[in-house]
């Protein structure tokens, strides 16, 4: 009876840890590129108000949205096929996500490699917990990774 009881307290316990594969652009490369939606990348500064950022209340974990749209600026160059050399500036909805008590936590300022989801006439950039679609200080290998793919070169996804 013992062992039954340790066995149903545990399946009524949330999950200590999130497990996410290593993000990877090119993986959201491919999977924007094959998506039915229209999806653009671009890099450059990312603000919005970061008080408005989902918090967790850790006594009610039930509690946090699963998504919170935000209204932000990227200011920046979009990739096409000559590189990140077409100026791009708009305003754009941040889109965080929490997978239960997990949030994404972008940081207004910064500068990401971010691929834009264009959804009933908006631009949006999805944030998520286990970092895919929004990625902060892009190193030049992923830009570069990023752009081979749009052009058709060696398009593989990192093995972690």
């Amino acid at each position: 009876m013992r062992w039954l009881t340790c066995i149903l307290s545990l399946l009524a316990t949330p999950a200590l840890s999130l497990s996410c594969l290593p993000p990877d652009p090119v993986r959201d490369f491919h999977a924007a590129d094959t998506a039915d939606t229209r999806w653009g990348i671009a890099v450059g500064r990312l603000d919005f108000d970061e008080n408005r950022l989902p918090k967790v209340d850790w006594n009610r974990q039930d509690a946090v949205p699963p998504q919170t749209d935000l209204r932000a600026t990227m200011v920046g160059h979009a990739l096409d096929p000559s590189g990140y050399n077409t100026v791009f500036q708009a305003n754009v909805t941040l889109r965080v996500l929490c997978f239960g008590p997990w949030c994404a936590a972008p940081k207004s300022g910064a500068r990401y490699l971010a691929f834009i989801k264009h959804e009933n006439g908006m631009r949006v950039v999805q944030a998520e917990p286990c970092g895919n679609w929004l990625y902060i200080n892009p190193r030049r290998e992923d830009l570069d990774r990023v752009h081979k793919c749009l052009v058709g070169g060696p398009c593989a996804e990192r093995d972690f």
